[in-house]
Protein backbone atom coordinates (compact mmCIF):
# COMPACT_ATOMS: atom_id res chain seq x y z
CA UNK A 1 0.00 0.00 0.00
CA UNK A 2 1.49 3.10 -0.04
CA UNK A 3 2.55 5.01 2.68
CA UNK A 4 1.34 8.74 3.19
CA UNK A 5 4.80 10.49 3.10
CA UNK A 6 6.00 13.30 0.90
CA UNK A 7 4.12 16.07 -0.92
CA UNK A 8 0.78 15.21 -2.38
CA UNK A 9 2.29 15.02 -6.00
CA UNK A 10 4.35 11.91 -5.11
CA UNK A 11 1.61 10.55 -3.35
CA UNK A 12 -0.34 10.55 -6.15
CA UNK A 13 1.75 9.18 -8.38
CA UNK A 14 2.44 6.06 -5.80
CA UNK A 15 -1.47 5.77 -6.19
CA UNK A 16 -1.33 5.70 -9.84
CA UNK A 17 1.84 3.82 -9.52
CA UNK A 18 0.30 1.05 -7.49
CA UNK A 19 -2.96 1.01 -8.50
CA UNK A 20 -1.71 -0.18 -11.96
CA UNK A 21 0.67 -2.85 -10.30
CA UNK A 22 -2.60 -4.04 -8.31
CA UNK A 23 -4.64 -4.17 -11.64
CA UNK A 24 -2.18 -5.98 -13.85
CA UNK A 25 -2.01 -8.48 -10.72
CA UNK A 26 -5.65 -9.03 -11.06
CA UNK A 27 -6.68 -7.90 -7.33
CA UNK A 28 -9.16 -5.22 -9.37
CA UNK A 29 -11.14 -4.01 -6.39
CA UNK A 30 -7.60 -2.90 -4.37
CA UNK A 31 -6.66 -1.57 -7.97
CA UNK A 32 -9.79 0.57 -8.58
CA UNK A 33 -9.64 2.08 -4.61
CA UNK A 34 -5.70 2.81 -5.49
CA UNK A 35 -6.70 4.91 -8.72
CA UNK A 36 -9.64 6.34 -7.25
CA UNK A 37 -7.15 7.81 -4.45
CA UNK A 38 -4.89 9.09 -7.30
CA UNK A 39 -7.90 10.67 -9.39
CA UNK A 40 -8.88 12.40 -6.29
CA UNK A 41 -5.34 13.91 -5.20
CA UNK A 42 -4.25 14.58 -9.18
CA UNK A 43 -7.84 16.68 -9.27
CA UNK A 44 -6.65 18.69 -5.79
CA UNK A 45 -3.13 19.80 -6.67
CA UNK A 46 -3.84 19.72 -9.79
CA UNK A 47 -2.24 18.02 -12.44
CA UNK A 48 -4.77 17.16 -15.60
CA UNK A 49 -2.11 15.36 -17.91
CA UNK A 50 -2.05 12.58 -14.83
CA UNK A 51 -5.56 13.17 -13.61
CA UNK A 52 -6.54 11.95 -17.42
CA UNK A 53 -3.95 8.81 -17.51
CA UNK A 54 -5.80 7.90 -14.52
CA UNK A 55 -9.46 8.20 -15.50
CA UNK A 56 -8.41 6.05 -18.54
CA UNK A 57 -6.52 3.17 -15.75
CA UNK A 58 -10.27 3.69 -13.55
CA UNK A 59 -12.19 2.97 -16.89
CA UNK A 60 -10.26 -0.12 -18.06
CA UNK A 61 -10.72 -1.48 -14.11
CA UNK A 62 -14.43 -0.39 -14.73
CA UNK A 63 -14.60 -2.18 -18.28
CA UNK A 64 -12.42 -5.34 -16.87
CA UNK A 65 -15.42 -5.59 -13.78
CA UNK A 66 -18.20 -5.76 -15.91
CA UNK A 67 -19.54 -1.84 -15.19
CA UNK A 68 -19.62 -0.76 -18.84
CA UNK A 69 -21.81 2.59 -17.76
CA UNK A 70 -19.07 3.44 -15.46
CA UNK A 71 -16.12 2.87 -17.49
CA UNK A 72 -17.53 4.58 -20.62
CA UNK A 73 -18.50 7.84 -17.91
CA UNK A 74 -14.55 7.67 -17.13
CA UNK A 75 -13.37 7.58 -20.90
CA UNK A 76 -15.64 9.98 -21.78
CA UNK A 77 -14.62 12.67 -19.30
CA UNK A 78 -10.55 11.74 -20.02
CA UNK A 79 -11.02 12.39 -23.58
CA UNK A 80 -13.09 15.67 -22.83
CA UNK A 81 -10.43 16.47 -20.19
CA UNK A 82 -7.32 15.91 -22.75
CA UNK A 83 -8.84 17.37 -25.34
CA UNK A 84 -9.99 20.68 -23.28
CA UNK A 85 -6.09 20.58 -22.36
CA UNK A 86 -4.64 19.67 -25.65
CA UNK A 87 -2.93 16.62 -24.92
CA UNK A 88 -3.26 15.00 -28.13
CA UNK A 89 -0.56 12.10 -27.69
CA UNK A 90 -3.34 10.59 -24.70
CA UNK A 91 -6.43 10.72 -27.12
CA UNK A 92 -5.57 7.46 -28.74
CA UNK A 93 -6.42 5.92 -25.24
CA UNK A 94 -9.53 6.73 -25.21
CA UNK A 95 -10.45 6.53 -28.80
CA UNK A 96 -9.49 2.88 -28.57
CA UNK A 97 -10.90 2.06 -25.18
CA UNK A 98 -14.62 3.85 -25.93
CA UNK A 99 -14.17 1.43 -29.76
CA UNK A 100 -13.26 -1.45 -27.47
CA UNK A 101 -16.62 -0.97 -25.61
CA UNK A 102 -18.73 -0.78 -28.93
CA UNK A 103 -16.65 -3.99 -29.94
CA UNK A 104 -17.83 -6.08 -27.22
CA UNK A 105 -21.30 -4.77 -27.75
CA UNK A 106 -21.24 -6.06 -31.09
CA UNK A 107 -21.23 -1.93 -32.70
CA UNK A 108 -18.61 -3.18 -35.34
CA UNK A 109 -18.65 -0.28 -37.79
CA UNK A 110 -18.64 2.41 -33.92
CA UNK A 111 -16.05 0.36 -32.80
CA UNK A 112 -14.16 0.44 -36.52
CA UNK A 113 -14.51 4.31 -36.39
CA UNK A 114 -13.27 4.86 -32.62
CA UNK A 115 -10.18 3.02 -33.63
CA UNK A 116 -9.74 4.60 -37.30
CA UNK A 117 -9.58 7.70 -35.02
CA UNK A 118 -6.90 6.10 -32.42
CA UNK A 119 -4.62 5.18 -35.58
CA UNK A 120 -4.70 8.77 -36.77
CA UNK A 121 -3.06 10.13 -33.52
CA UNK A 122 -1.11 7.61 -33.25
CA UNK A 123 0.46 9.28 -36.51
CA UNK A 124 0.90 12.59 -35.10
CA UNK A 125 3.94 13.80 -33.79
CA UNK A 126 2.79 14.13 -30.22
CA UNK A 127 1.90 10.68 -30.36
CA UNK A 128 4.95 9.46 -31.58
CA UNK A 129 7.11 10.83 -28.50
CA UNK A 130 4.82 8.81 -26.18
CA UNK A 131 6.96 6.29 -24.61
CA UNK A 132 4.04 3.56 -24.66
CA UNK A 133 3.61 4.35 -28.62
CA UNK A 134 4.30 1.09 -29.99
CA UNK A 135 2.30 -0.64 -27.74
CA UNK A 136 -0.72 1.60 -28.13
CA UNK A 137 -0.16 1.33 -31.88
CA UNK A 138 -0.04 -2.82 -31.92
CA UNK A 139 -3.21 -2.71 -29.30
CA UNK A 140 -5.44 -0.35 -31.78
CA UNK A 141 -4.66 -2.17 -35.28
CA UNK A 142 -5.04 -5.46 -33.35
CA UNK A 143 -8.16 -4.09 -32.28
CA UNK A 144 -9.20 -3.07 -35.81
CA UNK A 145 -8.53 -6.60 -37.13
CA UNK A 146 -10.73 -8.47 -34.02
CA UNK A 147 -13.58 -5.89 -35.84
CA UNK A 148 -12.78 -6.65 -39.17
CA UNK A 149 -12.94 -10.25 -38.64
CA UNK A 150 -16.25 -10.12 -37.29
CA UNK A 151 -17.38 -8.28 -40.32
CA UNK A 152 -16.60 -10.92 -42.25
CA UNK A 153 -14.01 -8.29 -44.04
CA UNK A 154 -10.61 -10.28 -43.98
CA UNK A 155 -9.09 -8.55 -46.53
CA UNK A 156 -8.72 -5.43 -44.49
CA UNK A 157 -8.09 -7.37 -41.28
CA UNK A 158 -5.23 -9.64 -42.54
CA UNK A 159 -3.51 -5.89 -43.86
CA UNK A 160 -4.15 -4.81 -40.06
CA UNK A 161 -2.44 -7.72 -38.36
CA UNK A 162 0.50 -7.17 -40.77
CA UNK A 163 1.10 -3.67 -39.41
CA UNK A 164 1.03 -5.47 -35.88
CA UNK A 165 3.28 -8.53 -36.85
CA UNK A 166 6.92 -6.67 -36.98
CA UNK A 167 5.87 -4.86 -33.13
CA UNK A 168 5.54 -8.35 -31.70
CA UNK A 169 9.28 -9.31 -30.94
CA UNK A 170 8.92 -6.07 -29.34
CA UNK A 171 9.79 -6.70 -25.45
CA UNK A 172 6.80 -4.47 -24.34
CA UNK A 173 4.84 -6.93 -26.37
CA UNK A 174 4.89 -9.73 -24.37
CA UNK A 175 1.54 -9.40 -22.55
CA UNK A 176 -0.25 -9.40 -25.94
CA UNK A 177 1.27 -11.75 -27.89
CA UNK A 178 -1.05 -14.84 -26.57
CA UNK A 179 -4.47 -12.96 -27.84
CA UNK A 180 -2.19 -11.87 -31.28
CA UNK A 181 -1.58 -15.76 -31.70
CA UNK A 182 -5.15 -16.37 -31.12
CA UNK A 183 -6.61 -13.21 -33.15
CA UNK A 184 -4.47 -14.76 -36.30
CA UNK A 185 -5.60 -18.41 -35.73
CA UNK A 186 -8.96 -17.18 -35.71
CA UNK A 187 -8.33 -15.13 -39.23
CA UNK A 188 -6.79 -17.72 -40.91
CA UNK A 189 -9.50 -20.33 -39.97
CA UNK A 190 -11.80 -18.06 -41.82
CA UNK A 191 -9.75 -17.77 -44.50
CA UNK A 192 -9.06 -21.36 -45.25
CA UNK A 193 -5.55 -21.42 -43.88
CA UNK A 194 -6.17 -23.94 -41.18
CA UNK A 195 -2.83 -25.91 -41.60
CA UNK A 196 -1.72 -22.48 -39.54
CA UNK A 197 -4.06 -23.11 -36.07
CA UNK A 198 -3.30 -27.05 -35.71
CA UNK A 199 0.73 -26.29 -36.27
CA UNK A 200 0.25 -23.80 -33.29
CA UNK A 201 -2.41 -25.65 -31.37
CA UNK A 202 -0.39 -26.74 -28.75
CA UNK A 203 0.50 -22.72 -27.98
CA UNK A 204 -3.16 -21.75 -28.28
CA UNK A 205 -4.14 -24.31 -25.15
CA UNK A 206 -1.44 -22.95 -22.88
CA UNK A 207 -2.94 -19.98 -23.63
CA UNK A 208 -6.15 -20.07 -21.73
CA UNK A 209 -4.03 -20.66 -18.23
CA UNK A 210 -2.25 -16.83 -18.85
CA UNK A 211 -4.34 -14.75 -17.05
CA UNK A 212 -2.05 -11.48 -16.74
CA UNK A 213 -3.92 -9.23 -18.04
CA UNK A 214 -7.87 -9.50 -16.92
CA UNK A 215 -9.76 -7.78 -19.37
CA UNK A 216 -7.36 -8.99 -22.72
CA UNK A 217 -7.60 -12.00 -20.63
CA UNK A 218 -11.55 -12.66 -20.76
CA UNK A 219 -11.61 -11.45 -24.29
CA UNK A 220 -8.82 -14.10 -25.42
CA UNK A 221 -10.69 -16.73 -23.50
CA UNK A 222 -14.32 -16.04 -25.67
CA UNK A 223 -11.77 -15.96 -28.82
CA UNK A 224 -10.77 -19.25 -28.25
CA UNK A 225 -14.02 -20.68 -26.94
CA UNK A 226 -15.33 -19.02 -30.41
CA UNK A 227 -12.79 -20.61 -32.40
CA UNK A 228 -12.53 -24.53 -30.95
CA UNK A 229 -16.85 -24.78 -31.45
CA UNK A 230 -15.59 -23.29 -35.38
CA UNK A 231 -12.81 -26.30 -35.72
CA UNK A 232 -15.78 -28.99 -33.75
CA UNK A 233 -12.75 -29.30 -30.97
CA UNK A 234 -15.40 -29.75 -28.46
CA UNK A 235 -12.89 -31.50 -25.73
CA UNK A 236 -10.43 -28.24 -26.29
CA UNK A 237 -13.13 -25.76 -25.71
CA UNK A 238 -14.33 -27.88 -22.55
CA UNK A 239 -10.33 -27.29 -21.44
CA UNK A 240 -10.50 -23.38 -21.52
CA UNK A 241 -13.70 -23.23 -20.19
CA UNK A 242 -11.92 -25.06 -17.21
CA UNK A 243 -9.29 -22.44 -17.32
CA UNK A 244 -11.35 -19.55 -16.88
CA UNK A 245 -13.20 -21.15 -13.91
CA UNK A 246 -9.82 -21.79 -12.29
CA UNK A 247 -9.27 -17.83 -12.84
CA UNK A 248 -13.12 -16.63 -12.03
CA UNK A 249 -12.57 -19.26 -8.66
CA UNK A 250 -9.80 -16.45 -7.35
CA UNK A 251 -11.57 -13.53 -8.33
CA UNK A 252 -14.91 -13.44 -6.40
CA UNK A 253 -15.89 -10.97 -8.65
CA UNK A 254 -19.45 -11.64 -10.37
CA UNK A 255 -19.23 -10.76 -13.61
CA UNK A 256 -16.37 -13.19 -14.22
CA UNK A 257 -18.49 -15.51 -12.81
CA UNK A 258 -21.48 -14.37 -15.49
CA UNK A 259 -19.45 -14.94 -18.25
CA UNK A 260 -18.09 -18.04 -17.23
CA UNK A 261 -21.74 -19.11 -16.89
CA UNK A 262 -22.58 -17.90 -20.48
CA UNK A 263 -19.37 -19.59 -21.67
CA UNK A 264 -21.03 -22.97 -20.19
CA UNK A 265 -24.29 -22.55 -21.36
CA UNK A 266 -23.01 -21.83 -24.92
CA UNK A 267 -20.90 -24.89 -24.63
CA UNK A 268 -23.44 -27.62 -23.33
CA UNK A 269 -26.61 -25.81 -25.99
CA UNK A 270 -24.07 -26.79 -28.25
CA UNK A 271 -23.06 -29.82 -27.87
CA UNK A 272 -27.00 -31.01 -26.46
CA UNK A 273 -26.57 -31.45 -22.82
CA UNK A 274 -30.11 -29.24 -22.03
CA UNK A 275 -30.48 -30.15 -19.06
CA UNK A 276 -27.20 -28.30 -17.67
CA UNK A 277 -27.85 -25.69 -20.32
CA UNK A 278 -31.35 -25.06 -18.31
CA UNK A 279 -30.23 -25.54 -14.75
CA UNK A 280 -27.24 -22.40 -15.91
CA UNK A 281 -30.12 -20.15 -17.95
CA UNK A 282 -31.55 -19.96 -13.59
CA UNK A 283 -27.96 -19.73 -12.70
CA UNK A 284 -27.40 -16.58 -15.00
CA UNK A 285 -30.19 -14.66 -14.28
CA UNK A 286 -29.79 -14.72 -10.66
CA UNK A 287 -26.18 -13.30 -11.27
CA UNK A 288 -27.61 -10.99 -13.48
CA UNK A 289 -29.55 -9.62 -10.95
CA UNK A 290 -26.53 -9.48 -8.37
CA UNK A 291 -24.38 -7.86 -11.31
CA UNK A 292 -26.91 -5.43 -12.03
CA UNK A 293 -27.14 -4.38 -8.01
CA UNK A 294 -23.52 -4.01 -7.93
CA UNK A 295 -23.43 -1.77 -10.70
CA UNK A 296 -25.96 0.68 -9.29
CA UNK A 297 -24.26 1.19 -6.10
CA UNK A 298 -21.31 1.53 -7.90
CA UNK A 299 -23.14 4.05 -9.72
CA UNK A 300 -24.50 5.75 -6.48
CA UNK A 301 -21.13 5.49 -4.68
CA UNK A 302 -19.19 7.94 -7.50
CA UNK A 303 -22.23 10.06 -7.66
CA UNK A 304 -21.70 10.43 -4.05
CA UNK A 305 -18.25 10.91 -4.52
CA UNK A 306 -18.79 14.28 -6.87
CA UNK A 307 -21.14 15.19 -5.08
CA UNK A 308 -18.80 14.98 -2.08
CA UNK A 309 -15.80 16.27 -4.43
CA UNK A 310 -17.83 19.33 -5.53
CA UNK A 311 -18.94 20.29 -1.57
CA UNK A 312 -15.24 20.19 -1.09
CA UNK A 313 -14.07 22.04 -4.16
CA UNK A 314 -16.87 24.47 -2.98
CA UNK A 315 -15.41 24.78 0.41
CA UNK A 316 -12.00 25.02 -0.52
CA UNK A 317 -12.81 28.19 -2.83
CA UNK A 318 -14.33 29.70 -0.55
CA UNK A 319 -11.98 29.77 2.25
CA UNK A 320 -9.52 30.85 -0.84
CA UNK A 321 -11.85 33.81 -1.28
CA UNK A 322 -12.17 34.97 2.47
CA UNK A 323 -7.93 34.57 2.70
CA UNK A 324 -7.69 36.93 -0.14
CA UNK A 325 -10.78 39.50 0.66
CA UNK A 326 -10.47 42.01 2.93
CA UNK A 327 -13.46 41.65 5.39
CA UNK A 328 -14.62 44.99 5.89
CA UNK A 329 -14.35 46.41 2.69
CA UNK A 330 -14.55 42.93 0.09
CA UNK A 331 -11.47 44.16 -1.87
CA UNK A 332 -8.70 42.33 -2.35
CA UNK A 333 -6.61 42.03 0.94
CA UNK A 334 -2.71 42.51 1.34
CA UNK A 335 -2.23 38.55 0.49
CA UNK A 336 -4.08 39.11 -2.92
CA UNK A 337 -1.74 41.85 -3.91
CA UNK A 338 1.28 40.23 -3.44
CA UNK A 339 -0.04 36.96 -5.54
CA UNK A 340 -1.38 39.30 -8.33
CA UNK A 341 1.89 40.99 -8.19
CA UNK A 342 3.81 37.87 -8.43
CA UNK A 343 1.57 37.07 -11.21
CA UNK A 344 2.64 40.35 -12.92
CA UNK A 345 6.07 40.41 -12.96
CA UNK A 346 6.20 36.65 -14.37
CA UNK A 347 4.00 37.68 -16.81
CA UNK A 348 6.32 40.65 -17.52
CA UNK A 349 9.95 38.16 -17.64
CA UNK A 350 8.99 37.36 -21.28
CA UNK A 351 7.58 40.39 -22.51
CA UNK A 352 7.92 43.85 -20.42
CA UNK A 353 5.54 46.14 -20.36
CA UNK A 354 4.84 49.55 -18.35
CA UNK A 355 2.40 49.16 -15.67
CA UNK A 356 1.23 52.06 -13.00
CA UNK A 357 0.71 51.47 -9.49
CA UNK A 358 -0.99 54.04 -6.99
CA UNK A 359 -1.45 54.06 -3.55
CA UNK A 360 -3.80 55.79 -1.46
CA UNK A 361 -4.22 57.49 1.93
CA UNK A 362 -7.42 59.01 3.13
CA UNK A 363 -6.74 62.42 4.64
CA UNK A 364 -6.82 62.96 8.34
CA UNK A 365 -8.45 59.49 8.48
CA UNK A 366 -7.80 59.70 12.42
CA UNK A 367 -9.91 62.88 12.98
CA UNK A 368 -12.52 61.34 11.14
CA UNK A 369 -12.72 58.56 13.46
CA UNK A 370 -11.97 60.47 16.75
CA UNK A 371 -15.09 62.82 15.40
CA UNK A 372 -17.90 60.01 14.57
CA UNK A 373 -16.22 56.75 15.84
CA UNK A 374 -14.98 53.69 14.80
CA UNK A 375 -18.68 52.59 13.27
CA UNK A 376 -18.51 55.40 11.26
CA UNK A 377 -15.09 55.25 10.47
CA UNK A 378 -15.57 51.22 8.69
CA UNK A 379 -18.61 52.73 6.63
CA UNK A 380 -16.63 55.15 5.10
CA UNK A 381 -14.15 53.08 4.73
CA UNK A 382 -16.04 50.56 2.80
CA UNK A 383 -17.82 53.55 0.70
CA UNK A 384 -14.29 54.71 -0.77
CA UNK A 385 -13.63 51.20 -1.72
CA UNK A 386 -16.99 51.25 -3.63
CA UNK A 387 -15.94 54.27 -5.03
CA UNK A 388 -12.46 53.52 -5.94
CA UNK A 389 -14.07 50.46 -7.89
CA UNK A 390 -16.23 52.34 -10.08
CA UNK A 391 -13.77 54.67 -10.73
CA UNK A 392 -11.06 52.25 -11.14
CA UNK A 393 -13.50 50.16 -13.56
CA UNK A 394 -12.06 47.69 -16.07
CA UNK A 395 -8.83 49.85 -16.29
CA UNK A 396 -7.40 47.64 -13.24
CA UNK A 397 -7.53 46.06 -9.50
CA UNK A 398 -8.28 47.56 -6.35
CA UNK A 399 -7.15 46.50 -2.88
CA UNK A 400 -6.64 47.49 0.91
CA UNK A 401 -3.69 47.72 1.29
CA UNK A 402 -4.20 48.10 5.66
CA UNK A 403 -5.82 51.01 7.97
CA UNK A 404 -6.68 53.96 5.14
CA UNK A 405 -4.32 53.23 2.46
CA UNK A 406 -5.56 51.15 -0.93
CA UNK A 407 -3.52 50.01 -3.22
CA UNK A 408 -4.18 50.39 -7.55
CA UNK A 409 -2.48 47.88 -10.35
CA UNK A 410 -2.98 49.33 -13.58
CA UNK A 411 -1.61 47.86 -16.40
CA UNK A 412 -0.68 48.70 -20.05
CA UNK A 413 -1.64 52.33 -18.66
CA UNK A 414 0.18 55.33 -19.97
CA UNK A 415 0.44 58.68 -17.47
CA UNK A 416 -2.81 60.61 -19.59
CA UNK A 417 -4.58 57.65 -19.21
CA UNK A 418 -3.56 57.04 -15.59
CA UNK A 419 -4.60 60.99 -14.98
CA UNK A 420 -7.88 60.25 -16.04
CA UNK A 421 -8.70 57.48 -12.82
CA UNK A 422 -7.05 60.03 -10.77
CA UNK A 423 -9.52 63.17 -11.57
CA UNK A 424 -12.06 60.46 -11.37
CA UNK A 425 -11.23 58.98 -7.97
CA UNK A 426 -10.72 62.92 -6.68
CA UNK A 427 -13.94 63.84 -7.84
CA UNK A 428 -16.28 61.07 -7.24
CA UNK A 429 -14.90 60.76 -3.47
CA UNK A 430 -15.48 64.73 -2.80
CA UNK A 431 -19.08 64.60 -4.30
CA UNK A 432 -19.86 61.93 -2.07
CA UNK A 433 -19.57 64.21 1.00
CA UNK A 434 -18.75 62.49 3.67
CA UNK A 435 -18.47 64.74 6.81
CA UNK A 436 -14.90 65.31 8.42
CA UNK A 437 -15.63 68.68 10.31
CA UNK A 438 -11.91 68.14 11.86
CA UNK A 439 -9.92 67.46 8.94
CA UNK A 440 -7.20 70.28 8.40
CA UNK A 441 -7.95 69.73 4.35
CA UNK A 442 -11.54 69.86 3.47
CA UNK A 443 -14.58 69.43 5.82
CA UNK A 444 -15.37 66.08 3.82
CA UNK A 445 -13.43 62.93 3.45
CA UNK A 446 -10.79 63.59 0.84
CA UNK A 447 -7.74 61.22 -0.47
CA UNK A 448 -4.08 61.78 -1.76
CA UNK A 449 -3.06 59.80 -4.82
CA UNK A 450 0.33 58.74 -5.39
CA UNK A 451 0.87 56.69 -8.66
CA UNK A 452 4.55 55.48 -11.01
CA UNK A 453 4.43 54.56 -14.51
CA UNK A 454 7.03 52.23 -15.14
CA UNK A 455 8.33 48.80 -16.29
CA UNK A 456 9.28 46.42 -13.52
CA UNK A 457 12.23 44.22 -14.02
CA UNK A 458 12.35 40.63 -12.97
CA UNK A 459 14.01 41.47 -9.74
CA UNK A 460 11.64 43.68 -8.22
CA UNK A 461 9.11 42.59 -5.40
CA UNK A 462 5.71 43.77 -4.93
CA UNK A 463 7.47 46.19 -1.80
CA UNK A 464 9.31 47.00 -4.95
CA UNK A 465 6.63 48.03 -6.94
CA UNK A 466 4.56 50.09 -3.81
CA UNK A 467 7.86 51.76 -3.31
CA UNK A 468 7.78 53.31 -6.73
CA UNK A 469 3.99 54.66 -6.02
CA UNK A 470 5.08 55.75 -2.11
CA UNK A 471 7.48 58.47 -3.09
CA UNK A 472 4.74 60.27 -5.63
CA UNK A 473 2.41 59.78 -2.74
CA UNK A 474 4.76 61.41 -0.60
CA UNK A 475 4.83 64.36 -2.70
CA UNK A 476 1.38 64.97 -2.56
CA UNK A 477 1.53 65.23 1.35
CA UNK A 478 4.29 67.20 1.50
CA UNK A 479 1.62 69.52 -0.91
CA UNK A 480 -1.04 69.88 0.51
CA UNK A 481 -2.85 66.00 0.76
CA UNK A 482 -6.25 65.88 -1.73
CA UNK A 483 -4.60 65.58 -5.02
CA UNK A 484 -2.62 63.30 -6.68
CA UNK A 485 1.02 63.32 -8.76
CA UNK A 486 2.11 60.44 -11.48
CA UNK A 487 5.80 59.54 -11.61
CA UNK A 488 6.99 58.56 -15.16
CA UNK A 489 10.26 56.26 -14.32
Amino acid sequence: MAHHGGNTEQLAREYLKEGKETFFENRLEEAALLVQNALHLFQKIPDYEQYVRALNLMGVIYAATGNETMAVDCYLEGLECAQEHRFEHLLPLFYNNIGARYQELGEHEKAIAYFDLAAGELDGPAACREESHDVWYLVTYMNLATSYCQREDYENASRCLERVEPYMDQEGAATYRDSFLILKSQLYWAIGKKEFVYEHLTQLLESSAKDSNAPDYVQDIRNLCALFRQMGEYDHWEKVIWDFERFVSEQDNVYFRLTQTELWMEYYQTIGEMKKYIHLCVEHTELYRRQKTIADRERAAAIDMKIELKKKEAERRRVEELSTTDVLTGLGNRYLIEQNAKHILENMSGNPERIAVGILDVDCFKQHNDTYGHIHGDECLRRIARLLEQAVGQDGSVYRFGGDEFVLFLQNREPAQVEQVARRIKGSIEEEGIENVNSTVLPVITVSQGYSCFVPTKEENVDDLIDHADKALYYVKKHGRNGYHVIVE
